[in-house]
């Protein structure tokens, strides 16, 4: 026999063999996927629980007799936010600094800008129409784009836009036939802190996520909510709020320890947001958002009525479904997407709208 006459054995598998190895791999497989299950249901139970207690304590400190210092719970906030990132900059052992202090004292007077028309418009809308106001960021992110940028949408994004356009003005009604205090200045100051909201998104994405080595998201809490807290201060002094505000917190002792409580709360939410987009994808985040918007809304009417009006109803239904035509359209606008990309989608718009609720 020759040397090129070598024959090697091929074992040959069998169709039962070959059924038999998948499904001893799929059995192995099956314990895994189920911890996966679990570990995202506890992640998104956990966001949407301490969301719904952020936004409940929240709207419970408006309800406080006299409360209307939407800047002093914008200062409180933004210092509670700092000792949290702080804190987890500790405990990560994450301490060096990737972004530029001129970055973050100019990011951060847009980023208080936004919290503080927010809560001073919570002076004369419901709660339920500034969360509704505040999930529709989009709109000044698209008219951001297409007039300085020169971004061009398709028609189904368009479209959508203005669908959402009128489930806004459709909730607004609501609350303008519902509420005796209601106030077009609370619409006019809501969309400020909206156009605020949006350029606070572009620029940390810009500033601090796309950067060569990108910022973690307690770096920025840390240094942004450090910067907004002394320039809260710094206008609560010069407008004269300060006084009277920590006069009423002194005769309803309650106020500061449920603005921390909320505000550690909207951190948690962030963190474990950020777990989700990194473990299960943006897509599955921005399921377990919608879902918290939702329950937000229906636990602000449950423990706080208010007059309800089918505008609320139809109006909510037009905002949901703008939203998801948007979503749907598989190009979501740049900037509703706040820092780089992970597992897919994006988890900058969560160090955002933490501080927005």
């Amino acid at each position: 026999m020759g040397k090129d006459d070598v024959h090697v054995a091929v074992p040959v598998i069998r169709d039962e063999e070959k059924v038999a190895l998948l499904d001893g791999r799929r059995a192995s497989d099956a314990p895994k996927q189920r911890s996966q299950t679990v570990v995202f249901a506890i992640l998104a139970a956990g966001s949407i629980l301490s969301a719904i207690g952020f936004s409940a304590v929240q709207e419970w400190v408006f309800s406080i007799p006299g409360f209307y210092y939407g800047g002093w719970m914008t200062f409180i906030t933004y210092l509670t936010y700092a000792i949290c990132g702080w804190m987890e900059t500790l405990i990560t052992r994450k301490v060096q600094r990737h972004g530029r202090l001129r970055d973050y004292c100019l990011v951060s007077v847009l980023a208080m800008g936004g919290a503080y028309f927010t809560n001073w418009a919570l002076n004369y809308l419901n709660y339920t129409t500034r969360i509704v106001f505040k999930s529709c960021r989009v709109l000044p992110v698209m008219a951001f784009r297409t007039l300085v940028v020169g971004q061009r949408y398709s028609a189904a994004q368009y479209c959508a836009g203005l669908l959402l356009v009128v489930g806004i003005a459709l909730f607004t009604m609501g609350d303008a036939d519902g509420i005796p205090n209601f106030s077009w200045a609370g619409i006019a100051l809501i969309s400020v802190a909206l156009v605020c909201d949006a350029m606070t998104a572009n620029l940390e994405e810009k500033q601090f996520f796309r950067i060569r080595v990108p910022c973690s998201h307690a770096e920025v809490m840390l240094y942004l909510s450090t910067f907004a807290a002394f320039e809260s201060f710094v206008v609560l002094y010069f407008t004269g709020e300060l006084w009277d505000a920590v006069e009423h917190s002194l005769r309803h002792t309650n106020t500061v320890p449920c603005i921390c409580i909320f505000s550690v709360l909207g951190y948690i939410t962030v963190s474990l947001i950020l777990l989700i987009i990194k473990g299960f994808g943006a897509t599955n985040a921005e399921i377990v958002k919608s879902m918290r918007k939702v329950c937000q809304v229906a636990v602000s009417f449950t423990l706080f009525p208010k007059p309800f009006s089918w505008k609320y109803a139809a109006g909510g239904m037009l905002v949901a479904l703008a939203l998801y035509w948007l979503h749907g359209t598989g190009k979501k606008p740049h900037g509703q997407e706040t820092h780089h990309e992970r597992s897919g989608g994006s988890a900058g718009e969560v160090v955002s709208t933490v501080r927005q609720g």
